[in-house]
């Protein structure tokens, strides 16, 4: 019973509060979860012995202790079935779990994006009818794109994937979670957010957010709600971090998109650095000959804005 207590002070103080190098301590797949307890175990072999027992019997005392819930969601067809782990360090059920805390455990390395971090800066309305996590690939050379190919969906950097969401990892209370990858220089913008002192989520930035719905709508939830988010975000981001995502992506194709869409919606943006940066870009429309692009990749529009050669909605 003593080594028992000591192991559980010692996991208390690695599992109580989230960090940079463990975002979900309270929410674990079984797997991640044993191989912390193992390590536990073996920084702390001379206090517990080599007698311990292994990891997963050390799951199964917890749960039997009522400190781990497991968590079950639906699988894919074919798919190997996941499960999740509760940890609340105590008796009885805690907090519930939080969607997005379930995409970070299931790939802690991951970036929550795409409609599940519009939901998260409440840029819709809309109810969530899918989450997604990126795996970031490492930068590949630029290719070079024909024009009339230079604006689709899985463009420089994108994977082409059957399903348009992507790869479907499970389903939780009748909403699909999907994984996607992205090479990393497609998402210069992402950081940290506490949601609270256990869960902590690695996610792209509101800016970055509003340039991947016009990358990817299908995946932000579709045109009415790539909408909806710019109308609000538009008027809630910064201008300056915009540009500084823009410099770093570097693709004129949506320096021209992010040009239509804050003139569609007559947001003003004197004096910025964006603003600056999209009137060279418009400048440079004005002595050279581009081809039309849709607002919205993999959607056609028929008005279209001069300025920006762009097609709207």
């Amino acid at each position: 019973m003593e080594r028992l207590e000591i192991f559980l002070r010692k996991l208390a103080e690695q599992v109580s509060v989230a960090s940079e190098n463990n975002l979900t301590p309270r929410c674990w797949k079984p797997s991640t979860l044993c191989r912390e307890i193992k390590s536990l175990i073996k920084s702390n072999q001379p206090a517990l012995r080599t007698t311990f027992p292994a990891a997963h019997t050390v799951v199964d005392q917890l749960e039997r202790m009522g400190w781990i819930h497991p968590v079950r969601v639906q699988s894919p067809l074919a798919a190997k079935p996941i499960d999740f782990l509760l940890l609340n360090l105590e008796s009885g059920r805690g907090e519930p779990i939080y969607p997005l805390e379930l995409l970070q455990a299931y790939l802690p390395s991951g970036v929550v994006s795409y409609f599940s971090a519009i939901n998260y800066y409440e840029l819709t309305t809309q109810v969530v009818t899918h989450h997604h996590v990126v795996r970031l690939d490492a930068p590949k050379p630029p290719k070079s794109l024909p024009a009339d190919k230079a604006t689709e969906p899985a463009s420089v950097g994108e994977a082409l994937e059957r399903n348009p969401l992507g790869t479907e990892i499970f389903q939780f209370e009748a909403v699909g979670y999907y994984q996607n990858r992205r090479d990393a220089s497609l998402v210069p913008g992402i950081q940290v957010r506490v949601v609270s002192p256990r869960c902590w989520l690695r996610i792209t930035t509101l800016e970055q957010t509003l340039l991947d719905a016009l990358l990817q709508p299908v995946r932000c939830g579709g045109e009415a709600v790539v909408l909806e988010a710019w109308e609000t975000g538009a008027r809630q981001m910064d201008a300056d971090r915009m540009a500084e995502h823009l410099a770093k992506i570097q693709r004129e194709d949506l320096d021209r998109r992010v040009g239509a869409m804050l003139e569609m919606l007559e947001v003003n943006l004197t004096g910025s650095t964006l603003a600056l940066r999209l009137k060279a870009v418009s400048d440079r429309l004005k002595t050279q000959r581009v081809p039309e692009i849709p607002l919205l990749p993999g959607l056609e529009f028929s008005k279209l804005n001069q300025n920006w050669q762009v097609r709207l909605p």
